[in-house]
């Protein structure tokens, strides 16, 4: 048998078909199919994404809220009402008045000053059905060791000072004339305070009002935080400061400030680095009367005779020690051989005395080189500069046209 007939015999039906052919016929309906899928999901996803889906959403249930207008059933009135400003009267005492008349017999000088005496006229109009003794009175001579200074005093059928204390003025007082210690009243003492200042030693203030307390019969209290661009300035007799670093006024408060020293104001002003010379905070407390008072700001020393250290308790040798003592290193150069050396130096400082300033013969104001503040603010050993913090205000209380007096005369005047 040929080849031919060999190869036929085993051919079977498949082999007639073209697999090449079949393949690509195949490959090119597949890409075609594919492409229709394509297409046809491509067309589909255009379709749902732009398609602009409604959505019915249920409209809520609303209700209306009708404000209505209030209907009165009382008359209209303020729940607050205007309090009428109290008024202070004087207690009217109505007394019998005796029918004895009183003449003045002569006047007899002494070498302790002028003493009327008197003789008595009576003619009595109760009758008892008893004879009138009448007993002859003499001259009677008075001696007096020194004359009394020149202190604020009422009369006792004036209004009680208790009645005056409700927090609208800052100080009243009584003095007996005739006995500096016989002193009664009340009076709160302010601390200043600035848009720069702020003081040092804040409790020192709050133990000398203690002292003021114990020492006297004045009662005390610490005021709130006084400015001294502040209208209250003028209300309050005596004021202190203490600072320890440097400050300066604004214009409207060394104005303020220098109204209130001119209309009866007294102001202590304490150095509280007494220890350091030429510091920041003494230059500031001198600027700030400087800027207050302009030429008038004079310090001058307070001499120990003046009233101040005599208003109360007697200070004869000026004014106690504060914390002024202390001790400083300075540094002293020699020439020696042309060649340089230095040596240091410890120096102590001690102030003598308190300065002030006067405007028209009255002091305003004291300058304080001493640091009382911080012995103030200790609670042992500083009884004397708690004592003399006393006399500052007593004398501040007293004194000739200060505010304290200028109330004073007023109820006087009025009443």
């Amino acid at each position: 048998m040929s080849k031919e007939m060999k190869s036929m015999r085993f051919q079977g039906a498949s082999d007639v078909i073209d697999m090449d052919k079949l393949e690509k016929e195949t490959q090119k309906l597949l890409f075609l199919g594919l492409l229709v899928a394509v297409s046809f999901h491509a067309a589909l996803g255009s379709y749902f994404m732009f398609k602009k889906t409604e959505v019915n959403v249920v409209k809520p249930p609303t209700m209306e809220f009708v404000i209505r207008r209030p209907r009165m059933t009382k008359p209209f009135e303020f729940k607050k009402k205007r309090i009428q400003q109290r008024e202070y009267k004087k207690k009217e005492i109505v007394q019998r008045k005796p029918t004895a008349e009183i003449r003045t017999k002569s006047l007899q000088a002494n070498m302790t000053g002028t003493v009327a005496s008197y003789e008595f006229d009576t003619e009595m109009d109760v009758d008892t059905g008893a004879e009138v003794f009448i007993p002859e009175v003499e001259n009677i001579e008075l001696s007096v060791e020194r004359e009394p200074e020149k202190q604020i005093s009422m009369k006792e059928e004036m209004i009680s000072l208790d009645d005056l204390d409700t927090g609208q003025y800052k100080a009243m007082i009584i003095q007996d004339p005739e006995d500096k210690k016989s002193i009664s009243g009340f009076i709160y003492i302010a601390t200043l305070w600035g848009a720069q200042l702020e003081p040092a030693y804040k409790r020192a203030v709050i133990h000398l009002s203690k002292a003021v307390n114990r020492y006297t019969n004045i009662k005390s209290k610490v005021d709130k935080h006084l400015f001294v661009d502040s209208r209250r300035l003028f209300d309050t007799p005596f004021v202190f400061l203490c600072a320890k670093e440097q400050f300066e006024l604004t214009s409207v408060e060394a104005k303020n400030f220098g109204e209130y020293l001119k209309q009866g104001g007294f102001a202590v002003l304490d150095n509280g680095n007494p220890t350091q010379e030429f510091g920041a905070a003494e230059a500031s407390l001198r600027k700030m009367f400087k800027d207050a008072l302009g030429s008038d700001a004079k310090f001058l020393p307070i001499p120990n005779s003046h009233p101040i250290y005599h208003c109360f308790d007697d200070f004869n040798d000026g004014p106690p020690q504060g914390s002024e003592i202390g001790k400083s290193s300075v540094m002293e150069r020699e020439i020696t051989n042309e060649s340089f050396s230095y040596h240091k130096l410890t120096l102590t400082k001690r102030v003598l005395f308190l300065e002030g300033i006067w405007i028209d013969d009255r002091l305003v104001a004291i300058y304080s080189d001493k640091g009382y503040a911080k012995k103030w603010e200790k609670t042992n050993n500083n009884e004397p500069q708690l004592r003399m913090g006393v006399n500052m205000v007593v004398y501040a209380l007293t004194q000739e046209g200060s505010i304290a007096q200028q109330k004073m005369d007023f109820f006087s005047s009025s009443n």
